[in-house]
């Protein structure tokens, strides 16, 4: 009888995708450490992700 493997990736394991199908990417930005808490309590990258799906791409010129 063999030994049952041990360790390995399993099923369902890491992060689950943002939008299924869509690939994504990491940012770093740099705020100071109040604007990090007040970040956090606005929705943290889902409340940055929805402000920027939401916003006019426009800008305007001089």
């Amino acid at each position: 009888m063999t030994e049952p493997k041990r360790g390995g990736p399993g099923r369902g394991q890491g992060r689950k995708p943002v939008k299924p199908g869509e690939e994504t990417v990491t940012l770093s930005l740099r705020v100071t450490v109040p604007q990090r808490e007040k970040l956090a309590r606005l929705g943290g990258a889902a409340w940055v992700r929805q402000k920027i799906d939401r916003a006019n791409d426009h800008i305007p010129t001089k």
